[in-house]
């Protein structure tokens, strides 16, 4: 057996208590809408899902469940999960939750494939806006509130937006950009790199055109991480946008791809790591598009 340590994070260890309440063995298909029910109906917080091909999803938990085979816990076999160690695993989970999730398995025991998965798309049409099976699953009324739900985020007008990746998981953050029908996103760090899952280069170039989101890293719109460092006051994170403001006419070739990415696409976001825009030099570039193209500009 592969080598069998604990579990890092409580959300992996949450996904052995869930597998542990039933016979050892789900589906990907059936983990994956049972997990983002546990999150829905029995207010568990671990995980957060994006509407993707058959409905929710979360990519953090896909990514989870190849961890869990990396320690030994789980064992991938074709389209199945099945838990390898069959004792009943509690270390750094409580009484009440372990409770809560018996109990909230055995209200869906009888919930696996077809069912559950029309169950999840009635109550949560949200999440079947991107699926490719939605048609065959539920009935035409159920359908039509989909395609609705659909119509409700589509957009014509042209916007500029802004987001910050700061302090969401990567399917709120995708979340966000669905909503707001954004076509592209437009990575303005000058090193696109982080620990937290979902937000380097690699993944979004990689994840995003399957949710349907053209990716596009333009390093030379971002900023050295060594003027970034030793910001602590407003004067002095003041004192970098002005430069970067000041330093802008030498970007024009790439200021001038940003403006005809944003006419072709038609809703772009510019994206870097902080929450608030005033903390973040894509606040510089936004006001450029908006005073020099007059891009209508919103911050997520």
């Amino acid at each position: 057996m592969k080598d069998s340590r604990q579990p890092k994070f409580y959300r992996q260890r949450f996904i052995i208590a869930m597998l542990a309440q039933t016979d050892g063995s789900l589906s990907k298909m059936d983990f994956q809408k049972l997990l983002f029910l546990s999150q829905k109906r029995a207010n568990f917080q671990y995980y957060d899902f994006v509407p993707y091909r058959f409905g929710c999803y979360s990519f953090q938990a896909a990514s989870d469940i190849e961890v869990l085979e990396s320690l030994g816990w789980i064992k991938l076999e074709g389209q199945d999960i099945r838990l390898i160690k069959k004792q009943t695993f509690n270390a750094g989970l409580k009484i009440h939750e372990l409770d809560a999730i018996s109990y909230f398995m055995e209200s869906y025991n009888n919930y696996r494939g077809r069912k559950l998965i029309r169950y999840v798309y009635q109550h949560y049409p949200f999440y079947a806006i991107k699926s490719k099976i939605a048609v065959d699953i539920v009935n035409n009324d159920e359908y039509e509130v989909i395609e609705n739900k659909k119509a409700q985020l589509q957009k014509s007008e042209s916007t500029l937006y802004t987001i910050g990746y700061e302090g969401l998981s990567f399917e709120k953050y995708v979340n966000q950009l669905i909503i707001n029908d954004v076509k592209m996103l437009c990575d303005v760090r000058k090193n696109p790199l982080s620990r937290k899952f979902g937000f380097s280069k690699g993944t979004l170039s990689r994840l995003l055109p399957k949710i349907g989101i053209t990716y596009l890293h333009i390093p030379e719109l971002g900023i050295v991480s060594q003027k970034r460092k030793n910001l602590n006051t407003i004067d002095d994170y003041n004192q970098l946008f002005e430069e970067y403001r000041r330093n802008l006419p030498e970007k024009h070739s790439f200021l001038k791809n940003l403006t005809e990415l944003a006419s072709k696409f038609k809703r772009i976001a510019l994206t870097c790591f902080e929450k608030h825009p005033s903390s973040c030099h894509r606040h510089c570039l936004s006001d450029y598009m908006e005073t020099n193209h007059n891009f209508k500009v919103a911050h997520l």
